[in-house]
């Protein structure tokens, strides 16, 4: 199958994998991943990117990116290119390093922000013979937890999610994070749509208008008022609507208020602050709901919810 062309534009959120060829090493010693995070961080004065996270492995390294006005391809061209050049220079090797092309998954950032962090950080934990996430000196953790990085990573937008005291928001971050230990691999960050995507029908759709393209998504549906759909999660799920919204941490709801905050995302197109301020709870939270719902949809109730909306919406008519 042809690789499809990458969706570029401004503002546009990409989980990026480079690997090394065939496997092999990129980065033998500490001065290899030195390098590579000076030419980064070089990368990211010249073009203003915004990196949110890294990590550097010994054969491949991952990058959350927000790009401006310059493409992905160009900053990966400089990117890997010079890191190429000095790899062979230093160990008199010739031909390729890398593996191909570099995989770049474009991703709701909304949705995945908090999680592919979390995910990077804790890669190290994840190999064959672990090693300690919280004092690996090649990610971009450190920089959370207010210490010096060679590469200027924007910490902010995630901290705020986590309370608006910096030291209170990274007791909260590194909770976070420890809850995330021992989730293992997590092939749903890989999962995507057309080769490229890691988001929702409305997701790819704003992309590809972003991207000035031609979306081949249809998207129909008419957006549903939070009020009707919380009644009708609620009845689905027989609980109280009240009880989707106060405060409190009851595990019987959880699945009734995971549900309820993904299909607000998906039907009444309403973003995590918005769902934050309704449901009582910090925007971490509404982000890890909506994370764990999506990884596991109960389409068939989906589909009843929908009659059952489209039902109380005609009879109104």
């Amino acid at each position: 199958m042809p690789r499809k062309p990458r969706v570029e534009y401004s503002g546009a959120f990409y989980h990026v994998i480079a690997r090394g060829n065939q496997r092999r090493r990129i980065f033998r010693d500490d001065g290899d991943r030195h390098f590579y995070l000076e030419r980064l961080e070089l990368y990211r004065k010249r073009y203003g990117f915004i990196l949110y996270a890294y990590v550097l492995m010994s054969n491949h390294a991952h990058l959350l990116i927000e790009t401006k006005q310059t493409p992905l391809s160009k900053i990966m061209q400089g990117l890997q290119l010079t890191y190429t050049q000095y790899f062979n220079r230093r160990y008199r090797t010739v031909g390729h390093l890398f593996q191909g092309r570099y995989k770049a998954i474009l991703c709701d950032r909304e949705a995945y922000l908090l999680e592919l962090v979390r995910y990077l950080h804790l890669n190290p934990a994840r190999l064959r013979h672990p090693l300690d996430p919280w004092h690996y000196p090649w990610s971009s953790h450190r920089a959370y937890l207010g210490k010096r990085s060679a590469v200027k990573v924007d910490t902010a937008l995630v901290l705020s999610q986590f309370g608006r005291d910096p030291g209170r928001a990274r007791q909260v971050y590194l909770r976070f994070i420890e809850e995330g230990v021992g989730l293992g691999h997590m092939e749903k960050y890989y999962e995507t749509v057309d080769q490229r995507f890691l988001g929702d029908e409305r997701f790819i759709l704003e992309a590809d208008r972003s991207a000035g393209l031609k979306s081949e998504v249809e998207v129909e549906r008419p957006r549903v008022a939070f009020p009707l759909l919380l009644q009708v999660v609620a009845t689905q799920n027989r609980v109280d609507p009240g009880a989707l919204v106060r405060p409190g941490r009851q595990r019987q709801w959880v699945r009734a208020r995971s549900m309820l905050v993904y299909l607000a995302r998906e039907w009444s197109g309403l973003g995590t602050k918005e769902l934050a301020e309704l449901l009582r709870r910090d925007p971490a939270m509404i982000s890890r709901l909506y994370a764990q719902y999506a990884a596991n949809r109960d389409e068939k109730a989906e589909r009843r919810i929908d009659i059952e909306i489209r039902q109380k919406v005609n009879s109104q008519a």
